[in-house]
């Protein structure tokens, strides 16, 4: 047997950045899941490795602080691609695929390049650039990635990707750390939460709006929002336009999110675009009632409704009136705080995600005969 044939996998994943985001956070836990059975390579395109205490020890993390559009960006990868010689690469999402698919050409053997896609920075239509590479750029890829068959439909219907060669990996939860609180929180206020990095895209100001309305009919009510980012001074000034600021918390980043979601009556995704969000998975584990807008696979993750509240993007009358519906009812909360925390138990498990990535992994390392 060669010894090709006997080399462990060794996975190279390359990110744009390493910010504490769901894309990054669901990267930590597969090669925390994976760190025993192969190897794992972390390339860094853009700032600082934020979230770097979370992988295992040891792990090779290449920081390349590139400049925005850098020309030298796929030679320098290419230099890296030469010096790990790793068995398959592994891109996730838009700003890392275009120039490790250019640097993977510029080497005589091509190792196995797999993309996944897991969402968008902006809501909206894409840049026309970005529409044809998308459309381009599966031909010089191996294996694409969807998180949600939601997501793969998108893909294959509007970039016309080949619908045979994406396979759906949907992120995972552990359900053994994020589970119920023995009890619900006790009661005044109702108490509104979410989790997730403080950008526009997110719309953390329409949950704001929402919950300042519910307070202005005269409901108790207390929001918790866990994360950083630009959004944060545009958030504290509407609370003090709207005179809520003294019922909104904004923690920041919180390391540990359990001991945050058990002190929720309610879990909010207000987001105008999402693909497979992590932060919903992780509030359903918890048994929590969750309302969430009709983006992305959110209506697959929630069945239909059947496990929470879904309301279309945008409305905050809409959100108000799930809030305030959710407020009376605290056997409706449990209903659908116990059919959430079984859904995850049942579909989202991070123990199946883990294993379909060794099987891929395992797979595309193997050598070409």
């Amino acid at each position: 047997m060669r010894h090709a044939e006997l080399r462990a996998p060794h996975v190279l994943h390359v990110v744009p950045g390493l910010l504490p985001g769901g894309m990054e956070l669901a990267l930590t836990r597969v090669v925390n899941g994976l760190s025993g059975a192969m190897r794992h390579s972390v390339a860094c395109l853009f700032g600082e490795p934020v979230i770097r205490a979370l992988f295992p020890a040891g792990t090779e993390i290449h920081c390349f602080h590139a400049r925005p559009n850098e020309v030298h960006l796929p030679w320098r990868l290419r230099q890296l691609l030469n010096r790990l010689e790793p068995t398959v690469i592994h891109a996730r999402n838009w700003g890392a695929w275009p120039d490790v698919a250019l640097a993977r050409l510029l080497r005589r053997r091509r190792i196995p390049l797999i993309f996944s896609f897991h969402g968008v920075e902006n809501a909206g239509p894409m840049p026309l650039r970005r529409r044809v590479a998308f459309r381009v750029l599966p031909r010089l890829t191996t294996q694409l990635l969807a998180v949600s068959e939601s997501s793969k439909l998108m893909l294959v219907g509007q970039y016309g990707w080949p619908s045979d060669r994406v396979l759906v990996i949907p992120n995972g939860v552990d359900t053994q750390r994020f589970c119920p609180a023995p009890d619900e929180p006790g009661r005044p206020p109702l108490v509104v939460g979410a989790v997730g990095h403080l950008r526009r895209i997110k719309n953390h100001a329409l949950l704001l709006e929402a919950c300042a309305l519910l307070a202005q009919r005269g409901l108790d009510v207390e929001l918790r929002i866990a994360g950083e980012g630009p959004e944060k001074p545009n958030l504290c000034r509407q609370a003090d336009e709207l005179g809520f600021r003294h019922c909104l918390h904004l923690p920041g980043h919180t390391a540990d999110v359990v001991p945050f979601l058990r002190g929720l009556h309610v879990f909010v995704l207000s987001s105008d675009s999402e693909q497979h969000p992590n932060a919903l998975l992780e509030a359903m584990a918890c048994g929590l009632a969750c309302v969430a807008t009709r983006v992305g696979s959110v209506e697959e993750v929630l069945d239909g409704g059947r496990c929470g509240r879904i309301i279309e993007p945008g409305d905050g009358e809409g959100l108000a009136r799930a809030l305030q519906d959710l407020a009376g009812d605290a056997g409706q909360r449990r209903d659908f705080g116990r059919a959430a925390r079984q859904r995850a138990c049942e579909s989202y498990r991070l123990d199946r995600m883990i294993a379909a990535y060794r099987r891929l992994y395992e797979r595309l390392s193997r050598p070409a005969r």
